[in-house]
């Protein structure tokens, strides 16, 4: 990374038998497969990295892609996992990628170039976080694909230029040459979806109890950028409900769909609850959803809302509802033509917001 000093040794690249095309992959999730490694994971230390970061979710991690396996699939699975969280095109998960393959060949590294660590071989010195958050997966990432977004014109760049807009390398051209790796990867892990765990108590995603969660088979409790952690006595439930709706990130909106490949916005919240035993509509509406909570007098004001709140829009006929994760970010399946994402709470929502949790 030049404008952190970071030094890299450019490597011929080998070349490639055949035509490498690059299509448009849509990342459809298979639903029921895990990992032990989900157990594994854990919050660490202060200042310590420590269990395993990424617990596969969905889908089976190919033992080797290119020139990479084990840890190295597993990281860049990562890295896809967090861009399609956070709504960002193949575009910009081919470039993390080749960042990544470039500074750190997909290790999380504990050193580099003077103070570099990490995937991204971010310095904390240059302003990237401390070391326990640059060596942090789901920190790093976030913190790349947040850089990212704010180049002017990085989505009508050359991945190799949008990565080199982000890292400030000494050696621009290196990214490049990564180029056909990443695709290759990105078609491999087609259909695999991932959870990340922080590794520090330093980093943004750490929550206690997030590894256990995880092996139970229905959570996944890594936040993302402007997420915040759940509270309070329902907080388990409450991230067993938030963890069932980020497993089907990625999913198609279709109207009616209450799973399990297809959703709508009620459907989504409807089954998401049912995981903790709640029904929060015997048919399936969000009209009817808003209605209930009204009746049962679990409203409250929109400016309180807390993770697993329910989110309206349409007043007392709502014709979407999407589940709170804090602040102003939620988690919903949108409209037609869209796939069930996390994004900001957009428009003018209703005023008040259902906690059908009271009801625990």
């Amino acid at each position: 990374m030049g404008g952190k000093g970071s030094i890299i040794a450019i490597v011929a690249l080998a070349p490639i038998l055949g035509v490498v095309v690059i299509v448009v992959v849509l990342f459809t999730i298979i639903t029921g497969a895990g990992d032990d490694d989900a157990a594994a994971a854990t919050c660490g230390a202060t200042g310590t990295v420590s269990g395993t970061a990424v617990a596969v979710q969905e889908g089976r991690l190919p033992a080797k892609v290119g020139p990479y396996s084990g840890d190295q699939v597993k990281n860049a699975a990562a890295i896809i996992s967090i861009g399609k969280q956070r709504g960002l095109t193949q575009h910009a998960q081919q470039t993390a990628l080749m960042a990544a393959m470039t500074e750190s060949t997909l290790n999380n590294l504990q050193g580099g170039d003077r103070d570099s660590a990490g995937l991204f071989q971010m310095r904390p010195s240059q302003g990237w976080g401390t070391h326990a958050q640059v060596t942090d997966i789901s920190y790093a990432t976030t913190e790349f694909y947040e850089r990212l977004v704010k180049v002017p014109g990085w989505d009508s760049m050359n991945p190799g230029e949008a990565a080199q807009a982000v890292e400030g390398s000494a050696f621009p051209d290196a990214y490049a040459t990564k180029s056909a790796y990443a695709v290759e990867m990105m078609n491999a892990l087609s259909g695999v979806t991932v959870s990340t765990v922080s590794q520090t108590t330093e980093g943004a995603t750490c929550i206690a109890g997030a590894a256990s969660g995880a092996a139970a088979g229905g959570t996944n409790n890594a936040l993302v950028g402007g997420e915040q952690p759940a509270t309070g006595p329902h907080a388990a439930q409450i991230n067993q409900v938030i963890g069932f709706a980020k497993q089907q990130l990625g999913k198609n909106y279709v109207l009616g769909g209450a799973g399990p490949n297809v959703w709508d916005c009620s459907g989504l919240t409807k089954v998401a609850y049912a995981q903790i035993g709640i029904n929060i509509d015997a048919g399936h509406s969000a009209t009817t959803q808003w209605r209930n909570g009204v009746a049962r007098g679990q409203m409250h004001p929109l400016s309180e809302a807390q993770p697993g709140d329910l989110i309206f829009w349409g007043g007392n006929d709502a014709w979407h509802v999407g589940i709170s994760l804090g602040g102003d970010m939620m988690i919903a399946a949108p409209k037609v033509g869209d796939v069930v994402k996390i994004q900001k709470v957009w428009g003018t929502p209703n005023g008040q917001v259902w906690r059908p949790a009271d009801g625990i």
